[in-house]
Order: structure tokens, then C-alpha cells, then sequence
């Protein structure tokens, strides 16, 4: 979830579109943080890793749902204009 922002801060991009790394990252993001949380629930970790793997989780879904690019052109067409 971090790189993602980091990467949309610093206008890093591949062949020019700075959109592809930073949903890239965002879904590489959500499917690592999948796979933590399933490990979360099978095995016993501090409360810290809990809290900061549901916090990776839930951050990289809502920048997924809310970048998917038929609802970006949506919102993104209202808040920014035509």
C-alpha cells in the first residue's frame, strides 16, 4: 500500500502512465496481504502483526475497488471534470 502511494507521489512510471505501477503495486499488494491474512488466521502472531497485516489488507482492497478503472473514470470524471 505503501509503494503504491510513494510510487503515485513521485510520478514514477512505465511507458509514461504512472496508473499502471500504481495499481500494480496495489494488486501485487492486496494478493500478498491475502495470502498474510490467511497465514494470520492459522497461526498464532502478536497483536501488532494483526492489526498492521488487516491495515495492509484492507488498504490495498480499497485502493484496488476504488482505482478499478470503470469506477475511477467514474468518480474520477465527477470530482475532476471532463
Amino acid at each position: 500500500m505503501l509503494l503504491s502511494i510513494f510510487s503515485g507521489l513521485l510520478g514514477i512510471s512505465v511507458f509514461g502512465l504512472p496508473y499502471i505501477v500504481f495499481y500494480g503495486l496495489s494488486v501485487v499488494g492486496l494478493i500478498i496481504g491475502f495470502m498474510g491474512w490467511i497465514l494470520i488466521r492459522f497461526n498464532t502472531v502478536d497483536l501488532v502483526t494483526k492489526i498492521v497485516g488487516k491495515l495492509g489488507f484492507f488498504g490495498n482492497l480499497v485502493i484496488v475497488i476504488s482505482f478499478f478503472p470503470p469506477i475511477y473514470h467514474f468518480w474520477g470524471t465527477l470530482i475532476f471534470g471532463p
